[in-house]
């Protein structure tokens, strides 16, 4: 599987990277929504991983921009994020987003959202 991860978090990035890799997944990594969507125009990931608050390009923009991408309509898009309330919920629900993960998070709950798991 293949999948980009943006964080804007160094340390949470480099974190979630490692569990993902250890789980046989080829992670491109990006610190920003910007970077995001560049990687997932040339790589052409399965699945996205976005936090929610980026800065420059958020993850609800992000997760927009990627789903008006053709060859990225059908990639799985999943939010990683602190903002667990309902209110971000729905507003990432009307992103594109398939999956909601407040942090923080476990590799076996990363890897059953990406869909590798029952």
């Amino acid at each position: 599987m293949r999948v980009v991860y943006a964080e804007d978090d160094a340390l949470l990035r480099a974190t979630i990277t490692e569990m993902l890799v250890d789980y046989g997944i080829d992670v491109h990594e990006a610190r920003d929504g910007g970077e995001a969507v560049l990687l997932c125009r040339t790589f052409r990931p399965d699945a996205a991983l976005l936090d929610l608050g980026m800065p420059n390009i958020d993850g609800f923009e992000t997760a927009r921009r990627l789903r008006d991408l053709a060859d990225n309509a059908r990639m799985r898009i999943v939010a990683i994020t602190g903002y667990v309330d309902d209110e971000h919920y729905r507003l990432a629900k009307l992103a594109g987003f398939d999956d909601f993960l407040a942090k923080p998070v476990t590799a076996e709950v990363v890897i059953k959202a990406l869909g590798l798991t029952n």
